[in-house]
C-alpha cells in the first residue's frame, strides 16, 4: 500500500513536503534548511551533501545562478513506521537562470524521514531527474 501509518503523521509529512516546496518557490533558505534533520544527506546530480552546513552551501551555490524557481511537488507514497518514514514524491521545477535559458525539469525524490523533537524532518533525500526539457 502506498500510504500507511497514522493519518496524523501522514498529514504532518505532507505538510513537510509542502513547506519544502514553498521554501523553494520563495527562495527562503532558512525555511528550506528547517525541513532537514540534524544529520541529513541530500543526493542530487550535483553530488552527495551531508549535514546542514553542506546543504546550506549547496543552496547558496544554486541560488547564486537563479533569478526565480518554480517548484511544484506531489507525494506519491508515505510509509510511516514509528519515528521513521519513507516517502516517494515527484517535482516539476522551472528554474529561471540569471544567465541563459530557463531549465525545466521533472524529477523524483526518494526520502527517508525521522521524527526529531516531535517534528518530521528529511534525513535523506535522493533526487533523480526523469525529464529535462530544452530551455527557452
Amino acid at each position: 500500500m502506498a500510504f500507511t501509518g497514522p493519518l496524523e503523521d501522514r498529514i504532518a509529512i505532507r505538510e513537510l513536503h509542502d513547506t519544502y516546496a514553498d521554501a523553494g518557490f520563495r527562495g527562503d533558505r532558512q525555511a528550506w534548511l528547517d525541513c532537514w534533520a540534524r544529520d541529513c544527506t541530500w543526493i542530487t546530480s550535483f553530488g552527495e551533501r551531508s549535514g546542514k552546513e553542506a546543504l546550506a552551501q549547496q543552496w547558496d551555490a544554486l541560488w547564486s545562478t537563479l533569478d526565480a524557481l518554480g517548484f511544484f511537488a506531489i507525494v506519491g507514497s508515505i510509509e510511516v513506521d514509528g519515528d521513521t518514514a519513507v516517502t516517494r514524491g515527484y517535482v516539476r521545477e522551472i528554474a529561471v537562470m540569471k544567465d541563459g535559458p530557463a531549465q525545466k525539469i521533472a524529477g523524483r525524490y526518494d526520502d527517508e524521514l525521522v521524527r526529531e523533537n516531535g517534528a518530521w524532518k528529511f534525513a535523506s533525500r535522493r533526487y533523480s531527474v526523469l525529464i529535462r526539457e530544452a530551455g527557452d
